[in-house]
Formats: C-alpha cells, sequence, structure tokens
C-alpha cells in the first residue's frame, strides 16, 4: 500500500494513500463467498449460484461495500503507519474506484500537535506567598458578626442606610397611569443605595414609623424593562415600621456560635490557618500559570484553527451553562454566544498547547498514573462534595467522569515531575489594601 502525507497547515496532514489491486481482488472474492450463502438467485439453491451472476446482479453494492471497508482499513493503517494522533474524523476526498485498477482517496485530518519540550531545569521562577494580617482576619470576623446580626423596631428616628423597613407602595407614570408590576403591601425591604436605585432611595430615607410620603424618581437606565427605564413616575409609600440592625459583639460567645471552637483566640487561630492555606494555594497556581507561560513562550509551535474553534465553542457553551444557573439573562448582560466564543479562544489555544506540552514532557519522562493517583485525585473531590472517597467514585464511574478524574491526575503528576525539576524562589509579600 502506498501512503504519502503532506502538511497543508499547522496540525493538519493530508494523507494520499493507494491500495494495490490484490488487496481489491481479496476483498471482493471474501464478499462474494459470503453473499452467495445468503443472496436468492432464481433458479439456483442458496450457496450455489455462480459468482458471474452474482457480480451481474450485486457488482454495485457489493463495490460500494468493499470501498467504503478499504478506506476505513487503510485509513487506520496509514495513522499507525506515520505514528499520527488525530483529532476527530477525517475528511476523505478525490475517491477513485474503477475495475482492475488500485483505489486511491485522500484523508484530511487534523493531528495532536507535536512538540518536543526543550531542558526545563534551566526555569527559575518566584513563587510569591502573601502574609496574613489582623486586618484580614477582622474582615472574617465581622463577616460572622453581619451573619449572626438580628434587627429590632425602630421608633424614635426615620429610615436610614442599613435599616429594613415594612412598606406599602405604589407608582404611576407622569400621564396618571398606575404601575401595577410596581406595587407592594407590607413588603420587607433593605434600606441601601446598593440595592436601591438612587431616586427611590433618597425618598424614603427619613421617613418615620408610620409616615406617609409622595415624591417623583427616575428609574434607572438600566432597569431591563425598556418601558420603565430613565422615565419619570411619581412614587406612594407608607412606612409601617422600621428595624435596625443589630450586631454582636466579638467575643467568646460569638466564637461559640459560629464555631467549634469555645474562645475566640482559637477561632483567630483557626481563621489565619485557613487564610495561610488559601495564600499558598492562590500562590502555587499563580506559579503554575507562570510556569505554562514560560513552557509556551520557550517551546512556541502552532495549533489548527479547527482545533481551536472546537475547544472554544466547548468553553463557550460551558461559560453559557455557569450564566443560566446563576439565573443571569445573557441578553441582559450584554453578552451572545459569538462574544463568549471571541473572548474563549485565547483560553482555548492556552489548553491545547499546555496538553501538548505536558503529553510531550511526560512521554519523554515515562510519567503514567498510577491507581494511587487517581485516588489522591477522588479524596480531593470527596472532601469538596462532603462524602466517603468509594461513593464518589461510584458516581463518577456510573455517569462516566472517571476519565476526568484520571486527566486530572495526570496533569498534577506531569506538573508535580516538572516542579521538582526548576527552581522555586519563595518571596513573602504583604498584602495592600488595594489588593
Amino acid at each position: 500500500m502506498k501512503i504519502e502525507m503532506q502538511e497543508i497547515e499547522p496540525c493538519v496532514k493530508k494523507i494520499s494513500i493507494e491500495v494495490p489491486v490484490e488487496r481489491i481482488d481479496e476483498e471482493k472474492s471474501a464478499a462474494y463467498r459470503d453473499l452467495a450463502k445468503t443472496a436468492t438467485v432464481p433458479g439456483f439453491r442458496k450457496g450455489r449460484a455462480p459468482r458471474g451472476i452474482l457480480e451481474k446482479m450485486f457488482s454495485k453494492s457489493v463495490m460500494s461495500d468493499i470501498t467504503q471497508r478499504l478506506i476505513e482499513s487503510a485509513y487506520r493503517e496509514a495513522v499507525e503507519t506515520k505514528n499520527l494522533k488525530p483529532v476527530g474524523q477525517p475528511m476523505v476526498d478525490n475517491i477513485v474506484a474503477e475495475d482492475s485498477q488500485p483505489l486511491s482517496f485522500t484523508a484530511t485530518v487534523e493531528v495532536f500537535p507535536e512538540v518536543e519540550v526543550k531542558e526545563v531545569s534551566e526555569i527559575s521562577l518566584t513563587r510569591k506567598l502573601a502574609t496574613v494580617d489582623d486586618a484580614e482576619i477582622d474582615k472574617v470576623l465581622e463577616h460572622y458578626r453581619e451573619r449572626q446580626a438580628w434587627f429590632e423596631p425602630v421608633e424614635d428616628r426615620g429610615a436610614q442606610e442599613g435599616d429594613n423597613a415594612m412598606i406599602n407602595y405604589s407608582a404611576c407614570k407622569e400621564d396618571g397611569s398606575e404601575l401595577e408590576r410596581f406595587k407592594g403591601e407590607n413588603s420587607e425591604v433593605r434600606i441601601s443605595e446598593n440595592e436601591m436605585f438612587k431616586g427611590f432611595f433618597d425618598g424614603i430615607v427619613g421617613m418615620k414609623k408610620g409616615e406617609e410620603k409622595e415624591f417623583e424618581a427616575v428609574f434607572p437606565k438600566e432597569l431591563p424593562d425598556p418601558e420603565l427605564a430613565d422615565t419619570k413616575a411619581r412614587f406612594k409609600v407608607k412606612v409601617n415600621e422600621i428595624k435596625q440592625k443589630v450586631l454582636p459583639k466579638i467575643d467568646d460567645q460569638l466564637a461559640k456560635e459560629v464555631s467549634e471552637f469555645d474562645t475566640l483566640e482559637e477561632l483567630k487561630t483557626d481563621i489565619k490557618t485557613q487564610l495561610e492555606k488559601r495564600n499558598s494555594d492562590n500562590a502555587s497556581h499563580a506559579l503554575r500559570e507562570e510556569l505554562l507561560t514560560k513552557l509556551i513562550e520557550d517551546n512556541p509551535f502552532d495549533v489548527s484553527p479547527g482545533m481551536v474553534e472546537r475547544q472554544a465553542k466547548s468553553l463557550a457553551e460551558q461559560s453559557e451553562q455557569r450564566l443560566k444557573s446563576q439565573g443571569i439573562d445573557m441578553g441582559q448582560a450584554g453578552v451572545d454566544s459569538n462574544i463568549l466564543m471571541e473572548r474563549s479562544r485565547d483560553d482555548a489555544v492556552r489548553m491545547i498547547k499546555e496538553q501538548a506540552l505536558l503529553t510531550s514532557f511526560a512521554t519523554a519522562s515515562n510519567i503514567k498514573v498510577g491507581d494511587e493517583d487517581v485516588v489522591k485525585e477522588l479524596e480531593k473531590l470527596a472532601k469538596m462534595l462532603n462524602q466517603p472517597v468509594d461513593a464518589t467514585r461510584a458516581q463518577l464511574t456510573e455517569s462516566k467522569g472517571l476519565d476526568g478524574v484520571i486527566h486530572q491526575a495526570f496533569i498534577e503528576k506531569t506538573y508535580e515531575a516538572i516542579m521538582e525539576k526548576i527552581t522555586i524562589k519563595d518571596e513573602v509579600v504583604e498584602v495592600t489594601d488595594e489588593k
């Protein structure tokens, strides 16, 4: 069998294949022997019809089947002979199948990028570890404090930022027609500039319990309803009740309520430990991203546009699903599928190159993923899901998601091997207010 190959663009190969007549004849003989066993031919018992008769009756369908089988088998042999790693199915063209002539065709296929990773031992990177100061710990304690807050009725002042209020409200357009969509009875609202549009916030601040008030305000331009956006309306509000937030003290009692610890000092120590772990994980992630950037710079190679498009499409679909799961309307967010595709292309190229570089390094270093590596990743996932490892493995096996865990184990093991070869310097940095 003749095989010729040429690269027509990065990671796209065109294979020209010619199958000899002898092989075609072997396939034809086998096909007609099988056909004779089942074909119904007038005047002959099954299995007794001469091949010449069968050829007259079935040659077209037999040759079609043979050609398809030979194309598939010859293509697989060519891929194996040329040691290619195809991505997706080939595009088969230029098929020439004539009697007593070799079968010839071309197969154009995308292949996974091949790259030989340069020696990594000369790479030197800095891992920046952020310190944990008292201000960060205080922020976490303030968060716990907010979680334990409660509300008490207010009688002696007007509504102010941070209060909750029970109100009756309605609105009408400038022509006097009521806005049925903007109406409520004894509804609880939070008095906040961040949660109310400015005109309504300004109108309600200062109102006391039992007070009724009418005022004009303009709906914000960003309002999802185009009929109301940037239009003036007249609002009528009655305050039925005002409640102010009361925050607990930051003391041992708070520590007991929000954690398993008995004292505030124990809680602070645990918070510091958790923040230090977070900072360490962030530093390791940033170091890995810096390493990948360095590997890409040191080992330049191209990837096929088709491969990038498929990866970008997959990433865009994942982004769209995340937006939907968060209840975000893509139209209101100012994005669509095309915008998500454009945003995903650079990430797609980076992901494809990462896989090619890691695969090359792992092959050269004889890195293989064992069961202990998979178990390590399963343990991480099980901890996140707060369930036993065996249950996590069973779920992934049933949902056919175990391959993803095996792939992640490969990535982790390969990065660890690279990290062991490079020089890493640790630098402690302080967290600024801007950060």
